[in-house]
């Protein structure tokens, strides 16, 4: 097919023409000219523009009027007659056109979607501001330039190109390709050819930008599933990087890569906390975790699930911090076309995951107004797609987590007392690395051994394992991570790893935390010591007065049974010893 040059034709419509006298009053006019006329009786008007605004125009102004671009100039009459000969005529065809394209461009460059329009050979002759935002390509640089030149693409893989020559369109389709500048860009595009008749005018697309979204949902979903050839969910599966966990491993969960085995630690709390996640995860009853943050909720999970009846299903972990409201409620229920703008058909996780585990992570961050509808769908068993009215059967296991304390989320209104019920049938307390100080050594010698593989053997010094032993480590475990894997990436050819390989902020903290513990060794109480002192003590005598009932014990302190509950656990109380013993 050949590019058609268009010719513009001469415009041959004659001028029309109107006489106002000196008080400007309609005194002649052609009969072509009157049909610009309104109001004649009231408030006459020349094309919209009242007569009085006339003497303004002396100078030619294009006028729009009633879908047509007119030019108004006002001629004066001579003094001794006075007056005004107004003349209309329509703008030339070019002018026409150099308009029109002027306001095509601007509702184009003020739309939400990305457009790009080429000439048949695949020359760029359109590039909107919104497409410009999200390849960072400037407009006037990619204007004129070939496809190939704009884009890491060849004439076999490029959509506009194939259009160009097949003429046949495609639709909604997702891409996925690199900017002449290396940006990875994520979209759904529609590609049309123009046509006028059976000659090919140019190629247009519209596209929707997909790089967001993928960015938050690559964060999140960990789906194991690289056949998949659904879209939206599962295509996003496909585009996770691999990590090196998924490339060794040969489990079936889908996305869920650890299991127990993965647990480093041999201190009594962290065995508990193992040990009372496998009598859960023969349950479907849904699961909290409660850990601060870095102390490996996500690893316990997939651990519960992979050990699980549903190890075989999809695992899918979700960060409910780290994805907007909006796009969270889509997520999580899907929606039909039409659901809102720009609404398209969409999968959401309670669907996709079927009878699998759903992860939501830092549920506490999750908007009221939606956990009242997660609390709906936990009750009801059954969830409703986001503008549809019809119920989907909610088959999979919900396990959430939180990293505040329990009592706080219900007291600041973090979340909802009724769903914090529903969450926690089973509640699993995860503690910080400095309750499980036995684990330290343990852990920082995995990671030394994980991260110093190119680096050849490494050792830790002994005074900096002690420092290590007495450091609170806030961070936790991902903490203790980072600081070995700074520390083997700034050692050098040094063999033993010192405090001076310490990143100098942990290095500060360090030495102020060991010059507190000094200052405190004769003996004076810490008043975090003092406090769990304290708590033990009014628990304990809880306990016994009402011989092991919890119920009454959580009452008598004026707190909730669910929070007496992990505060024994965390003070490894065992309330079974009070209801054995006697007064």
């Amino acid at each position: 097919m050949k590019f058609r040059r268009s010719i513009a034709p001469k415009y041959t419509q004659k001028r029309a023409v109107l006489t106002f006298d000196r008080f400007l009053h309609l005194k002649a006019g052609s009969g072509a000219a009157k049909r610009y006329l309104e109001d004649i009786d009231s408030q006459p008007k020349v094309l919209g523009i009242p007569v009085s605004t006339i003497p303004a125009y002396t100078d030619p102004k294009i006028i729009a009027w009633k879908g047509q671009l007119l030019i108004l100039h006002a001629h004066p009459l001579p003094a001794d007659q006075g007056g005004y000969r107004v003349s209309i005529r329509p703008v030339s065809e070019e002018e026409t056109l150099r308009k029109k394209v002027k306001i095509y461009e601007t509702i184009l460059n003020s739309i939400h979607e990305g457009v790009l329009v080429t000439d048949p050979a695949g020359y760029v002759a359109f590039y909107n501001q919104e497409l410009a935002s999200l390849e960072g390509l400037d407009p006037e640089y990619a204007v004129g330039k070939h496809i190939t030149e704009l884009y890491r693409e060849s004439p076999e893989t490029s959509e506009h190109l194939r259009v160009s020559q097949t003429a046949e369109p495609i639709a909604e389709n997702y891409q996925r390709y690199f900017t002449s500048t290396g940006q990875e860009v994520h979209s759904v595009a529609t590609t049309v050819p123009i046509l006028d008749g059976d000659e090919l005018l140019g190629v247009y697309s519209v596209c929707r930008d997909f790089t967001h979204m993928k960015e938050i949902l690559t964060r999140t979903l960990k789906l194991q599933d690289p056949q998949a050839e659904e879209k939206d969910l599962k295509l996003l599966a496909q585009e996770q990087a691999v990590t090196k966990k998924r490339a060794g491993s040969s489990r079936s969960g889908q996305g869920a890569y650890y299991t127990f085995g993965d647990i480093i630690g041999k201190s009594k709390a962290i065995q508990n906390v193992i040990e009372a996640a496998k009598r859960a995860m023969a349950s479907s009853a849904n699961i909290l975790i409660y850990g601060e943050t870095g102390t490996g909720k996500e690893l316990l999970v997939q651990s519960i699930h992979n050990g699980s009846p549903r190890s075989s299903q999809p695992f899918v972990a979700l960060n409910c911090a780290a994805i907007p409201e909006n796009l969270l409620e889509t997520m999580l229920f899907g929606a039909v076309k039409g659901a809102y703008t720009g609404a398209v058909p969409t999968t959401g996780l309670f669907e996709y995951v079927g009878e699998g585990t759903l992860y939501l992570d830092e549920i506490n961050s999750m908007s009221i107004g939606l956990q009242a509808k997660l609390l709906r769908a936990l009750q009801e068993r059954s969830f409703r797609k986001v503008g549809s009215v019809t119920e989907i059967p909610l088959r999979c296991r919900i396990i959430s987590s939180i990293n505040v304390d329990p009592l706080t989320c219900l007291q600041e209104q973090m979340l909802r007392e009724d769903l914090f019920y529903r969450l926690s049938v089973i509640s699993i307390y995860l503690p910080p690395l400095r309750e499980r100080k036995q684990d330290i050594l343990m852990l920082a010698e995995y990671f030394l051994k994980k991260h110093a593989e190119d680096y050849g053997v490494k050792k830790l010094d002994p005074e900096l394992i002690q420092a290590f032993q007495e450091y609170r480590w806030s961070g936790n475990i991902r903490e203790l991570e980072n600081a070995v894997e700074s520390m083997v990436c700034m050692s050098g050819d040094d063999k033993v790893l010192t405090r001076e390989h310490l990143p100098m902020y942990l290095r500060q903290n360090l030495e102020l935390a060991l010059g507190q513990k000094k200052g405190n060794e004769e003996g004076s109480l810490q008043l975090n010591d003092s406090l769990m002192g304290t708590e033990t003590a009014l628990i304990t005598e809880a306990l016994k007065k009402y011989k092991g009932n919890v119920s009454k014990a959580a009452k008598e302190l004026g707190i909730l049974r669910q929070s007496l509950q992990y505060r024994i656990k965390k003070l490894g109380l065992e309330a079974e010893k009070f209801r054995s013993s006697t007064n």
